[in-house]
């Protein structure tokens, strides 16, 4: 295989009125860049100037390898990527990584084994922050890679792109025109990544694994923006765009399964009915949808849609409920693993099952607060050794599996720990 060195990488971080966040970033791994012959460019579109100050300041500072560009507040994020993308590919780079704005490297030895990868020129690099150590997977073909990516890449820092194969000779009128439609627009990145796949001969792709405890999202407790809006985008949106993708691909209907099932769970569509996200009304506009992305609930969706809330509450916790009862029989602790968004979620499930917990687990302290819902956050080999536990998986689908091979290794060990993936 060929390998290219001195690889030339830009780091792109798109932000909106997070001036906070863009400090904390460039605190914590300005320097690492600098060190690692790694350019940052900061696309503001804040409706304030403090986010510009910021970048300003440290690029007066002496960081050289700092950019700052300003961009339109009223152009929608998906488009603001397209021209994130377009400007890249008319650069001198050899890479390109867009990240979101809360995603902070913590050592310098997870930039060296990326560059290290990135000498072996693979077209595509899909970025997997939350694995138990580093390592490389290669896509077979085209179907592999779309299996392989299609969920993971709905977020700002899963992807590292070649800018000579993938964004060079990109028709941008296409793409804008087939993905930035108000159906398709909340996964248009997802629409550019694949179809553009299928569009490069002999195209390469990889899965690049890094170790947890290198990088941390500090704000992955936090809602997605779209929260009101998780229906129809993660029915009728993802949908559309998995199934305009090109015909090479022979396995869009499984790609469709790969979508997070944390937010098309039981759980999720009960609580959407009592909000009133969800209910008979949204059944029948997204069932085809529903029908293809979850058809293992698909009886279960249309009954909690016509039940009420209290009803399906009732019927469709039960699991959980008795997992609980169970663990505090044989007076284990319960606990939530993770410490992000998926994690409150759980934790504000079992608050409104009125079954109690006695906190949260991470891999590593670092980066993690000390509390989370006035429960403790705790090292998971430190808490469990010596006691009984029952614990909830609440993280990212992708990662959770991982996860649970990791409290496999602290039984092995000696303790005595139980898991479920909460989905």
């Amino acid at each position: 295989m060929k390998v290219k060195e001195d690889i030339r990488l830009s780091v792109c971080i798109p932000t909106y009125n997070r001036a906070e966040c863009i400090e904390r970033v460039l605190q914590e791994e300005i320097a690492f860049f600098r060190d690692h012959e790694i350019d940052c460019y900061v696309y503001d579109s804040s409706t304030v100037q403090d986010t510009e100050a910021v970048v300003e300041r440290y690029i007066r500072e002496g960081y050289g390898n700092l950019f700052y560009r300003h961009v339109d507040s009223s152009i929608h994020s998906a488009k603001k990527a397209y021209s994130i993308w377009r400007e890249m590919g008319e650069s001198e780079y050899d890479f390109v990584w867009l990240i979101h704005d809360h995603t902070v490297c913590l050592n310098g030895s997870a930039l060296d084994f990326i560059k290290g990868e990135l000498a072996k020129e693979y077209d595509f690099y899909i970025m997997n922050l939350q694995c138990s150590r580093n390592g490389l997977t290669e896509a077979a073909d085209l179907d592999e890679f779309l299996l392989m990516g299609a969920w993971p890449l709905n977020s700002f820092g899963a992807s590292i792109v070649n800018t000579r194969t993938f964004l060079r000779g990109v028709d941008w009128q296409l793409m804008e025109d087939k993905f930035l439609s108000p159906r398709t627009i909340n996964h248009s990145h997802i629409g550019f990544y694949f179809e553009r796949a299928a569009q490069i001969p002999g195209f390469r792709a990889c899965r690049l694994e890094l170790e947890r405890e290198s990088f941390i999202d500090f704000l992955r407790n936090e809602k997605t923006s779209w929260d009101g809006e998780t229906i129809r985008i993660c029915t009728e949106c993802w949908g559309s765009v998995i199934s305009m993708l090109p015909e090479v691909y022979h396995c869009k209907e499984k790609a469709m399964l790969t979508q997070d099932k944390w937010f098309l769970s039981t759980y999720k569509m009960i609580f959407y009915k009592r909000s009133g996200q969800y209910g008979l009304k949204a059944f029948r506009k997204y069932r085809k949808w529903l029908a293809q992305i979850r058809p293992e609930d698909y009886r279960k969706n249309l009954l909690i849609a016509c039940l009420p809330f209290a009803v399906s509450k009732r019927l469709y916790c039960n699991k959980v409920i008795g997992q609980v009862q169970k663990a505090r029989a044989r007076k284990a602790s319960v606990l939530i693993f993770g410490a992000g968004r998926h994690a409150v979620e759980c934790a504000n499930l079992l608050d409104n099952l009125n079954l109690e917990y006695d906190g949260f687990l991470v891999t590593n302290r670092e980066g993690n607060p000390e509390t989370l819902l006035d429960h403790p956050v705790s090292e998971a080999a430190a808490y469990v050794k010596d006691k009984r536990c029952f614990v909830f998986i609440a993280i990212l689908t992708s990662g959770a599996l991982e996860v649970g091979k990791y409290l496999d290794t602290l039984r092995a060990g000696g303790s005595q720990v139980e898991w479920e993936i909460f989905e």
